[in-house]
């Protein structure tokens, strides 16, 4: 099923005023309005302008639609005398993710909303105000605050990479490295011991350092476990979390020393776990696909 997205030109003295119709969530300036009997809104973003038509159509059903319109936009020009017409009359078909050119109409899966290419700026969005009330209510006295600053500063990096490094260091530095149990204790001692006997100081030095705590891997599975547990989740979710924390580390590790690349899906999943780590957040906000770079999805 598609909905169609729509590029027009208006003079820029004319535009019209409104609210998204979802209680304060808006795309893009968003104006929802009806168009016959869909569903629509309006959007600007900079000095471009688009309609969306929520068509819920076949492909083909939605093709065979668009010339109507068409038509009725240009007839709702001469009601209003002023012009108003598409940027384009080309259609082409979206898949989830791509970015439409506000050059062309565009098909794209119901339900979603799409990203703009354009220079400067694709795509935004607009919540209520108390949901930022919300937030700065809450007490941040228990949080790391390097860790916050960190996550604070992870949206302005330039790539997929860069976020995910900057997203996988939170979580290191939040996982504590415990003492290992006095058995365990007992035999790196020993092997302490052993390799000062032998003159082998950078071997002491190695068994000190790295084995009287518990690996990087071990202290980011516990952490992670335990702030799951915290929040309530079942424990099929729990090892979900710890999975997708333990796979994100050993991609960090293959991304700064092989050059591996990241996905959307990876960035994602490792944003999950940093704020279950941060906030006790086991939900993303309308906020999460920005630092996600997905589509944002719209339910109604």
């Amino acid at each position: 099923m598609f909905d169609a997205l729509i590029p027009i030109h208006m003079p820029p003295e004319a535009g019209f005023a409104g609210e998204s119709g979802r209680g304060g969530l808006g795309f893009n300036g968003e104006i929802a309005f009806a168009f016959g009997a869909w569903a629509a809104s309006l959007h600007k973003v900079q000095d471009a302008r688009y309609m969306i038509v929520r068509l819920g159509l076949g492909q083909d059903e939605a093709t065979r639609t668009v010339p109507e319109l068409i038509r009725r936009i240009a007839r709702a020009s001469a009601v209003l005398d002023v012009s108003i017409r598409p940027a384009g009359r080309d259609i082409v078909v979206l898949k989830s993710g791509q970015r439409a050119v506000l050059k062309q109409i565009s098909l794209f899966p119901a339900g979603e909303m799409p990203y703009i290419d354009l220079r400067g700026g694709s795509f935004s969005i607009e919540m209520p105000v108390e949901m930022f009330s919300d937030a700065l209510m809450e007490d941040g006295s228990q949080s790391d605050e390097r860790a916050v600053r960190m996550f604070a500063d992870v949206d302005f990096e330039a790539t997929t990479e860069s976020r995910f490094v900057v997203l996988s260091t939170i979580v290191e530095l939040l996982a504590e490295r415990r003492s290992r149990d006095p058995v365990a204790l007992g035999l790196v001692d020993r092997w302490i011991e052993e390799a000062i006997s032998s003159s082998r100081e950078d071997l002491a030095q190695a068994l000190t350092s790295n084995m009287r705590t518990e690996s990087t891997a071990s202290a980011i599975r516990h952490a992670v476990g335990t702030a799951a547990a915290r929040a309530g989740c079942r424990e099929e979710v729990i090892v979900s979390m710890q999975k997708k924390a333990r796979d994100a580390n050993r991609k960090r590790g293959a991304l700064l020393h092989r050059g591996t690349s990241v996905s959307v899906a990876e960035l994602s999943e490792l944003r999950a776990v940093v704020r279950l780590l941060l906030v006790g957040a086991t939900e993303g906000t309308p906020f999460t696909p920005i630092g996600n770079r997905l589509w944002a999805h719209i339910d109604d």
